[in-house]
């Protein structure tokens, strides 16, 4: 899916933000990317996953933001997911962005379908990737 799907489906809308905006969204990752950290330090493997894929939806926001989006649709999360694939897959990889859209699942799941469904494998690889994400849209950004 490419910008112009996601607008002609109405996940986005075109949106002027402010650099106080952006900031905000990823002053919430950064803290979003601690708690998941300090979860994984308890063995709360769920926690941790959400807390990383929470870290990672807030940048992903944070650079919709900057390129002028928002989401606009009630999946929000899947319009996040798509507009990082559309807009941004040349800089993360396909595997990142894959990660990302796979925890929008599993979230789903740990959430509200399923207790203890995140190993603490998952949730210690997917806290190293959503470091990365968050640390890269920072770089993107130059924040």
């Amino acid at each position: 899916m490419n910008l112009s799907d996601l607008l002609k489906k109405n996940l986005v809308e075109r949106f002027q933000s402010d650099s106080a905006q952006i900031k905000n969204e990823l002053d919430i990752a950064k803290s979003d990317l601690r708690a998941a950290k300090k979860m994984l330090t308890i063995q709360e493997w769920g926690w941790a996953h959400n807390a990383a894929y929470n870290a990672m939806l807030q940048a992903g926001r944070a650079l919709m933001f900057a390129k002028g989006y928002r989401p606009k649709s009630q999946e929000h999360h899947l319009a996040v997911v798509s507009f990082i694939e559309a807009v941004y897959l040349v800089k993360f990889s396909e595997d990142l962005v894959n990660a990302f859209s796979k925890a929008r699942l599993r979230r789903n799941e740990s959430l509200y379908d399923k207790v203890d469904s995140i190993s603490q494998t998952q949730a210690q690889n997917f806290v190293e990737k959503a470091e990365f994400f968050v640390s890269k849209a920072l770089e993107i950004l130059k924040m």
